[in-house]
């Protein structure tokens, strides 16, 4: 698409961000934007009508001047007035741009690919989310606060000067207005490249910068502290002298601006008393023209700013939507019409399964994966690492898109919403999602229904965590740090367990979900999960590198490069030569 295109689809896009309330609000800004313009010109007119009329007519008393003064500050008061009506018009409707620009864009990300995550840094996502929504904002504000008045002001002012002069003499003084527009022109087209360059580097660092705050126990561990600051202290000097390229040329074109300003001003003032001084106009008529030309100068003077942070919001704006337009993740498109899939039982089947990542789709991850799970068996997954494990219960979760065919309970996997999917299935992977919300929360997290305190403590109770929380002196109320980063990490891990106690799904799947469990709570917590089996009939699927997890497995699948290379139980699979009995014996991991 071309640029004026893209830039009209931006500005129709903005506006559907708006409720009609919003958009009605929009004909009454003009409208007071008219009105504030016509009210400006009033002073210039004013203050000739005081020259000619009582100043050089010899009638300078108070009272005389009186009236004019009065007209000159209800003038400018209302001014003021309308000034305030039209901001707090302009800030309510950009708060609610923002929202809805905030709401949408959190719902496209949420709902993207996940390839788009792992070919982006999310401290990247995070600050062009950040800085595009703040240009998508400020779009609005120069449109309506900066723009459109320094337009309606600057073309009263035009009206005035040619009133008030000769029209030859009037399209002389505003050759400013061409000459002007040219400088910023140029100054927009010379400077567009260098924005955008600076804006896509201080998302970078911003990814960098959050990697790094990731990672801050790693680098303490291992004192690169100051190797990492004067990375990013490089970075910042480059990033430093590319914008002070940028500011020496603003300063230059600032420069030519004054001077184009200082010409007409000289040019106004000599023609005007030169033509005061042969009578074609009166003495009070410099005045106006003069005061007229400076409130036509006045706006183009701020014509580069706003030009040239217009064009870099159109940018940001841009970014913005490209960001909310993001495809939707496979597993969130509808399933065929007329299709209400639903699992009728707790079975798994997978077969002819061949899965690549989309990055990278020559390398086969899983290569012709055939697998049966009845209801209620338990059913371990082991393999060295990189060998498929991960991968094969992500497109079990529907995470990823395979070929083949998996069916949950004998319903298609594509024709499973993701919403019915996370009813019946859930997931807990090796790292817990914990959100920055009481204890009580986060156990309830992804359940769709109102839970009572005593499930929850049921729930914990079961996943060996309630007696750590309770001993805290908010109990559930407790709140977590970002990540639950005042817990320990076989404390996260039971608090991911819990949910699944909540939830009692038909299929659970767990990655090395209990790897950072002692031995003690990771008996408990098996023996829960078994007891669920019992009573509900979940299937099992268990992904541990720590072998002894899977010694009550009903089977335990063997992977390597992506194929199922041994089946059988723990002490089966001990005992015959292969992947399993060298792992168990610490030959291979």
């Amino acid at each position: 698409m071309r640029a004026g295109g893209r830039g009209k689809q931006i500005v129709k896009n903005i506006f559907g961000l708006l409720d009609k309330r919003h958009k009605r609000r929009f004909l009454w800004i003009a409208v007071i934007l008219a009105v504030s313009a016509a009210l400006s010109q009033l002073t210039p007119l004013a203050v000739g009508y005081l020259t000619d009329h009582v100043l050089t007519g010899g009638r300078a008393d108070f009272l005389s001047v009186v009236p004019i003064l009065l007209v000159i500050l209800v003038v400018n008061v209302a001014g003021e007035v309308i000034k305030v009506v039209r901001r707090l018009m302009v800030e309510d409707t950009a708060t609610q741009t923002e929202k809805s620009a905030r709401g949408r864009a959190t719902d496209s990300l949420l709902h993207a690919p996940l390839s788009y995550f792992r070919s982006h840094m999310t401290g990247n996502i995070h600050g062009r989310l950040n800085r595009s929504l703040e240009g998508t904002v400020k779009l609005i504000k120069l449109l309506f606060m900066d723009f459109a008045p320094a337009v309606t002001t600057g073309v009263a002012a035009i009206v005035t000067i040619f009133v008030q002069l000769p029209a030859p003499v009037a399209a002389l003084v505003i050759l400013v207005i061409p000459v002007g527009t040219f400088i910023v022109l140029r100054q927009i087209s010379t400077q567009k490249g260098i924005r955008v360059e600076l804006m896509e580097t201080k998302a970078d660092m911003d990814g960098t910068m959050v990697e790094l705050l990731g990672g801050i126990e790693t680098i303490r561990a291992l004192d690169s502290a100051q190797t990492e600051s004067d990375r990013i202290g490089a970075r910042s000097e480059r990033l430093r002298a590319r914008e002070m390229r940028h500011h020496k040329a603003m300063a230059m074109y600032d420069c030519l601006k004054f001077v184009n300003e200082a010409f007409f001003s000289v040019l106004v003032i000599g023609l005007s008393v030169l033509l005061a001084a042969n009578g074609v106009i009166t003495v009070g008529t410099v005045l106006t023209a003069y005061l007229c030309f400076t409130q036509l100068t006045g706006p183009l003077r701020e014509l580069h700013r706003i030009l040239d942070e217009f064009s870099e919001c159109v940018v940001l704006a841009d970014d913005y939507f490209r960001m909310v337009e993001l495809p939707l993740d496979f597993s969130y498109q509808v399933p065929l019409a007329g299709s209400d899939a639903r699992p009728l039982s707790n079975d798994v089947q997978v077969c002819g399964v061949r899965f690549s990542y989309p990055e990278k789709p020559d390398r086969l991850i899983l290569q012709d994966i055939d697998l049966t799970i009845p209801a209620g068996r338990f059913i371990g997954i082991a393999g060295p690492s990189g060998c498929g494990k991960s991968s094969l219960i992500k497109v079990l979760d529907r995470l990823e898109l395979a070929e083949g065919e998996v069916r949950i309970g004998g319903a298609p996997l594509e024709l499973l919403s993701r919403a019915t999917l996370a009813e019946h299935v859930a997931l807990v992977p090796q790292t817990p999602f914990l959100i920055a919300d009481t204890i009580y929360h986060n156990i309830c997290y992804g359940l769709h229904r109102v839970v009572t305190l005593d499930e929850v403590r049921e729930a914990a109770r079961k996943a060996n965590i309630a007696s750590d929380i309770e001993a805290m002196q908010l109990g559930y109320d407790t709140m977590l740090s970002e990540g639950g980063a005042n817990l320990s990490g076989g404390q996260r891990q039971r608090i991911a367990l819990a949910r699944i106690f909540l939830k009692k799904p038909r299929v659970l799947i767990l990655d090395e979900a209990t790897s950072a469990l002692d031995n003690t709570s990771e008996k408990h917590v098996q023996a829960e999960i078994e007891r669920m089996m019992r009573d509900y009939g979940t299937t099992v699927i268990s992904i541990a590198h720590r072998l002894t997890t899977l010694r009550n497995c009903d089977e335990i699948l063997v992977m390597e490069d992506g194929r199922i290379v041994q089946r059988g139980t723990y002490d089966e699979l001990s005992q015959t030569p292969g992947i399993f009995r060298d792992m168990a014996q610490g030959v291979l991991k």
